[in-house]
């Protein structure tokens, strides 16, 4: 179908929050002060930030830099809230398990109740971890884990693996993890250890092993700079994709500790012309075609390259990303409904998603977006092309980029 986009912009992005959630865990095991660089404040972030705060961690905001000053005493008793956020909600439950002597009661949100906790609760148990949960609380009495060799899924979620990797250093034997079933969304995992490097902690990961010596400790580096937040860049990227000129995010790196950032590979695959210089990101049109992709390690862009994929030249298809179901919402499900709205065609088969090009014009509907921030960001690239699309819930992008509408519409506006 053809279509004329003429957008152009520059965006200048806030810090990863999948790395600033690392740090902020990593920080509560030091013992002096560290200063955290080009920092986050999306609701996912600050949600953990609130809870370190009750438990005694002070942190002084400075332009776009905190400095996190440990407690004397890690407060006891604490009643902590994790609203939206997975990440904070299974990384600051098992560092808890690890408070010894500290008693905490943790509740979440309605959405995370959704969303499963069980197999990370289960091995930290077996590590001689007490928690006691009723249905969305969590009563958890810290005490020193005991490591040991533990065999875990690997087919859920990354972020489990990520929190028993974090605590290990503070376990009393060394942690071995043998993944089980296929890894997805392998590259956070990596980053986890990459981060851990940066603080001094040594790591072996082998196929599907991985291994901690309980002898180290996290050393404080005084400064941490968190790379530009590329999940959040994938949108204006995309949009970049279907426009004569350019669209451009801050970041200059080739290389980068997020799986996100090889969307650009994605999307060169496709047929858009890139570019990487100055401390900014740009793509633009050349042509676009459809692409047949293995999205396990980031499975966060499928909403997006669906989206995207309406206006290539040909289907796009999507393997291996049966685990969305797991995310804010089931989004497996969200997108065969809501992309069937605009008359679109789209198949799910056998852990394959296919998306086919528009054929026509899509008619006036609204997309429900399922309290999904990922949703309402892709989303966002059907109505800048079709502007008289509505999107509900679109409050949800709070939760990792609040600016995002703002910024959004100023891109598109440069017409």
């Amino acid at each position: 179908m053809e279509y004329k986009l003429n957008v152009t912009g520059m965006v200048k992005l806030e810090g990863s929050k999948s790395i600033m959630n690392r740090v902020l865990i990593i920080s509560t095991f030091l013992d002096s002060s560290l200063k955290i660089k080009n920092i986050s404040k999306c609701n996912d972030v600050m949600t953990l930030i609130e809870s370190l705060k009750k438990l005694g961690f002070k942190f002084d905001f400075v332009k776009n830099s905190v400095i996190i000053h440990p407690p004397a005493k890690i407060r006891n008793n604490q009643e902590l809230y994790i609203h939206g956020s997975g990440t904070a909600f299974r990384f600051l439950i098992a560092r808890l398990t690890t408070m010894e002597r500290i008693q905490t009661n943790l509740d979440v949100s309605s959405q995370l109740r959704k969303r499963p906790i069980e197999p990370l609760l289960e091995i930290l148990k077996k590590m001689s971890a007490e928690v006691h949960s009723k249905r969305s609380s969590f009563k958890i009495y810290g005490n020193m884990l005991t490591g040991g060799e533990i065999d875990i899924k690997a087919d859920i979620s990354s972020q489990f693996i990520s929190a028993l990797l974090l605590i290990a250093p503070n376990l009393k034997s060394d942690l071995i993890l043998n993944l089980q079933e296929k890894i997805v969304s392998k590259p956070y995992i990596e980053m986890t250890l990459k981060i851990m490097r940066d603080f001094g902690i040594e790591s072996e990961f082998s196929k599907n092993k991985i291994i901690i010596k309980s002898s180290q400790k996290y050393k404080n580096p005084g400064e941490y700079e968190v790379e530009p937040d590329f999940s959040s860049a994938c949108y204006f990227w995309a949009l970049g994709a279907l426009s004569k000129r350019e669209v451009c995010t801050s970041g200059s790196s080739h290389q980068s500790l997020q799986p996100d950032f090889n969307f650009l590979k994605i999307l060169e695959e496709m047929g858009a012309l890139i570019t990487i210089e100055d401390n900014k990101i740009c793509v633009r049109k050349r042509f676009l075609k459809g692409i047949n992709i293995d999205m396990k390690d980031i499975p966060d862009q499928v909403p997006t390259l669906a989206f995207l994929a309406l206006f290539a030249n040909s289907p796009t298809k999507m393997h291996n990303i049966e685990h969305l179901k797991y995310k804010e919402s089931d989004r497996i499900k969200s997108l065969i409904t809501e992309l069937k709205k605009i008359s679109t065609k789209i198949e799910y088969s056998n852990g394959i998603l296919t998306i086919y090009p528009l054929a026509e014009i899509p008619p006036c509907v609204e997309l429900e977006t399922y309290d999904d921030h990922r949703l309402v960001m892709a989303f966002h690239i059907l109505k800048v092309v079709f502007p008289y699309i509505r999107i509900s819930g679109i409050d949800a992008v709070d939760k990792s980029y609040p600016n995002f509408i703002s910024d959004f519409m100023r891109v598109r506006n440069n017409s």
